[in-house]
């Protein structure tokens, strides 16, 4: 980040910071890029600007183009443990995936686009229910987007976790390079990154910074920045490693990143040669992979247990005067006793003096633990107040 941006710069940044439509932002960040002075050392930004500017231009056009409707087909309530959004291109086999692996009934047709609406479906895993959504393409076999694109990925970025579908018989590479395309234009990301950034603005304190991890910077730098971007009052909390990029980024792009596993359907067709270095290519970027046969059911049970791990949920069963729970609680990975005693009833969170923990977290079966004990999957707890 170049330092000493004339203040003009810095004030347009600002007004980016606190509009509120497509249209302010991108007026803020036009007047900012006409301000900012081109050399080497402002060239990093003002091509983040740019990049930013024509994404939300796009995303203005995506939603001038929508059709208003009275009725809202894409406002799925979430139901059991989590919510998975099943999207790719049309014909890729989501509707096929869908009924494989839930009790829903979805139109599977040879021609594009049979699915205009989202449709759920409900998973069984082992005793754990999971919501399944199939979303209307967000291309065509030709890579060309739809009238569903915009609306589809913004389901997707508010669910638990992602599925691309990829048609293994169809060019993958070509089909995953431009769903990752739509995602970076939309702000998400799939790619594990070595650094979260959450930035959460105030009405006055100042910058404040929490880092869980190392930041490669001084705090005056960090500061510096962030002001010069339009904030002057802040809480930023930062996980793993970041350095001034990771924080400009994440100041003007607002991107998230959603876990995903990359689905390669029709696999008995497949042209393994393409596969293999799209393979290669996510095993080196840390990305879930399953291959699959929808209409013939292969790899479908492998798929399940990759959704229940790569969603980090785990089964809390309690118990009481001995009687184990049929139903288990289902949390996420590094719940405490205290926190399986809060969703029971605060109150009892409250009362609680210990637990009794039969499962894999303890070392004797019926060991007594405290309320800061971490659980594991399978766990069986007995709370005592």
């Amino acid at each position: 980040m170049p330092a000493n941006l004339p203040a003009e710069a810095q004030k347009a940044l600002a007004k980016y910071q606190a509009a509120k439509t497509i249209e302010g932002k991108i007026k803020a960040l036009e007047e900012a890029l006409s301000l900012i002075p081109a050399h080497k050392g402002t060239e990093k930004l003002r091509g983040r600007i740019r990049r930013r500017i024509s994404e939300l231009r796009r995303m203005a056009e995506r939603k001038a183009a929508a059709k208003p409707s009275r009725r809202d087909y894409f406002s799925i309530p979430k139901e059991g443990a989590a919510q998975i959004a099943l999207i790719g291109a049309a014909n890729s086999g989501k509707s096929s995936i869908l009924k494989a692996l839930t009790n829903a009934k979805p139109l599977v047709a040879p021609y594009q686009l049979t699915t205009t609406k989202p449709t759920p479906g409900m998973m069984l895993y082992e005793d754990v229910e999971l919501q399944l959504v199939e979303l209307p393409a967000i291309l065509t076999e030709e890579l060309e987007e739809t009238s569903f694109t915009g609306r589809s990925i913004g389901f997707a970025k508010n669910s638990d976790l992602i599925l691309i579908v990829i048609d293994s018989s169809r060019d993958p590479i070509a089909q995953f390079k431009k769903i990752i395309e739509l995602f970076d234009e939309f702000g998400v990301t799939i790619k594990p990154k070595s650094c979260r950034i959450e930035v959460e603005k105030k009405d006055s304190g100042g910058i404040r910074l929490i880092v869980f991890g190392k930041l490669k910077t001084s705090y005056r730098e960090a500061s510096d920045l962030l002001k010069s971007m339009g904030i002057r009052n802040a809480v930023v909390k930062i996980w793993g490693e970041a350095d001034l990029s990771d924080l400009e980024d994440s100041i003007l792009r607002e991107l998230v990143f959603k876990k995903a596993i990359v689905v390669f359907n029709k696999i008995d067709m497949a042209n393994r040669k393409n596969l293999a270095i799209l393979e290669k290519f996510l095993e080196n970027n840390r990305i879930s992979f399953v291959e699959t046969s929808a209409e013939n059911g292969l790899g479908t049970e492998t798929l399940k247990k990759m959704i229940f791990s790569t969603l980090g949920l785990i089964r809390i069963y309690t118990q009481r005067d001995g009687v184990k729970a049929e139903k288990p609680i289902v949390v996420e990975r590094g719940c405490t006793v205290k926190e399986i005693a809060r969703i029971i009833h605060r109150e009892l969170a409250e009362r609680m003096k210990y637990a009794r923990v039969w499962g894999k977290s303890v070392k004797i079966q019926g060991q007594q633990v405290g309320p800061e004990h971490i659980l594991e999957d399978g766990d069986v707890i007995e709370i005592y107040t």
